[in-house]
């Protein structure tokens, strides 16, 4: 078996060619991960500012359901004064059938 060592200008600029195929590969992918880097803190920026907006918005939520209760509050005690009103117009409240009766006279 013989082995013939010599070199070609051909086999050198192949080989050339596969190393700078290589490095062009590597210096790609370093450009490519500064770019996700780059993208990473963005969205970590947004993320920040997302959830400060979450937390105003559950303030709200909560300030709305206290509202919310005071509103059911006053309707109920609305409802009360209602029939209440209701009541003395048909004579079975405090107010007596004589003290009306008087008045007219």
């Amino acid at each position: 078996m013989i082995v013939d060592w010599s070199i070609r200008i051909s086999d050198i600029f192949t080989v050339l060619g596969f190393f700078c195929g290589g490095l062009s590969v590597i210096f790609m992918m370093k450009s490519d991960v500064r770019a996700l880097g780059m993208k990473l803190g963005y969205l970590k920026e947004t993320v920040d500012k997302q959830s400060v907006e979450i937390g105003r918005m559950a303030e709200l939520l909560t300030i709305m359901g206290r509202y919310e209760e005071r509103m059911k509050a006053v309707r109920d005690d609305v409802a009360s004064l209602k029939s209440d009103i209701n009541e003395l117009r048909h004579g079975n409240g405090f107010i007596g059938v004589e003290v009306v009766k008087r008045r007219s006279t």
